[in-house]
């Protein structure tokens, strides 16, 4: 088994534009899964409760991973569109270092991990 990394953030959607940020996801750009594959995804799942958008990445190197989607303009297109149902979340325009909001994980538990 290839090991990953896991990268967790939120957007805040605009309650008004929630519907349409839904149906966006539908078709979502092979350009932008293009990137996403170049960068090593394993697996990449979405969550909307709400207001509150999850975002749950796994790939096998999120250096790699922010390599590959800084400057691809499928995917920075795709994030100012998307922004546009949002009130704040991904900055395209940012550096990558800032432009996703990674969370910061504080707990995990892991039944293999007892003794």
């Amino acid at each position: 088994m290839v090991e990953t990394e896991r990268a967790v953030y939120v957007q805040r959607l605009d309650p008004d534009r929630r519907e349409a940020y839904v149906e966006a996801h539908e078709e979502v750009p092979d350009g932008v899964t293009d990137a996403m594959a170049r960068g090593g995804v394993e697996e990449f799942e979405l969550y909307v409760r709400d207001d509150v958008a999850v975002c749950i990445l796994e790939c096998r190197d999120l250096e790699a991973y922010l390599d590959a989607v800084d400057g691809d303009e499928a995917v920075a297109e795709w994030e100012r569109y998307t922004g546009e149902f949002k009130r704040e979340g991904v900055d395209a325009d940012a550096d990558p270092e800032s432009g996703i909001p990674f969370m910061e994980r504080i707990w995990r538990f892991d039944p293999d991990d007892r003794q």
